[in-house]
Parts: C-alpha cells; structure tokens; sequence
C-alpha cells in the first residue's frame, strides 16, 4: 500500500506542477528514493533496448509491479469484494470503496465498461436500511438512462 501512496502522491505533485505529460518519467525518476532509482536505472535500461521512448503507463505497470506484487492486489480485491458499511458514515464507506476500486481488475479499462458492476457492488456494502432507500433509484435512472 505503501508503494501506491507514494506513487500516487507523485502523479499528484506532477500535476500540481503542471508537468507535461510527456515529461513525466524524467520528473517522476527525479523524485524517486534511492532503491527506487536504482531500480529504473536497470529496468529503464531493459525496456530502451526495444529502442523507444518508455510511456508513462509502461513506467506504471513496471513501478507496480516492482512495489506492489500480484498478492497485494489480490488481497485488495478480495477486500473490496467484502467490504460492508457497517459503523462506517456513508462518506467513509465511499472513500474506503473507491479507494480499494482502483485495484480491483474489474475497474479496469473504460468507466462505461464496470460502472454498472460497481453501482452493484456499492450498494451491496451499504447497510440494508439505506440500501433499500437507494435501490429504488437504480430503476428510476435506468428509465431515464
């Protein structure tokens, strides 16, 4: 989790700073702790064999899956899967909800492709007396949809 934070703290500040977007390896490897670097130095040097300039997302999917393995996204998921209202406020439960979504691989790919599945999948956490004023919704905007 640890690993996430910290890059999204970075695309946070990149943005902050109005960094052009093809810049962003070069001020995202400048910020990067020591370990880090390092470990770009070698995978950039890896992936520049193919002779191409390495896209932001490439740079992405090569950070997380250094710093934030497969089993740490699966226990995510399966958090996400499970996860109830309970004594949380419903602004809490929306935060805690949307933050475990950005790793599950259902969430992945075009909003219009898993909004539906994650309407569901919210509505399902909420307790059952606010679920049963929500659901009710679900049908008034699928006819207005």
């Amino acid at each position: 989790m640890e690993a996430d934070n910290c890059f999204q703290a970075m695309e946070r500040a990149l943005q902050a700073q109005h960094v052009s977007h093809n810049q962003y390896i070069e001020f995202a490897t400048y910020q990067l702790w020591e370990e880090v670097q390092h470990w770009w130095q070698a995978e950039c040097h890896l992936i520049q064999l193919q002779n191409a300039d390495v896209p932001w997302d490439v740079f992405q999917t090569a950070f997380y899956k250094k710093y934030f393995p497969e089993s740490a996204r699966e226990a995510k998921e399966m958090e996400l899967m499970q996860l109830k209202q309970g004594s949380l406020s419903v602004a809490d439960y929306t935060s805690k909800f949307e933050e475990l979504c950005r790793f599950s691989s259902a969430c992945q790919g075009a909003p219009e492709t898993y909004e539906s599945w994650k309407c569901i999948t919210y509505q399902r956490g909420l307790k059952d007396d606010i679920m049963t004023a929500v659901a009710p919704w679900r049908f008034v905007f699928s006819l207005i949809w």
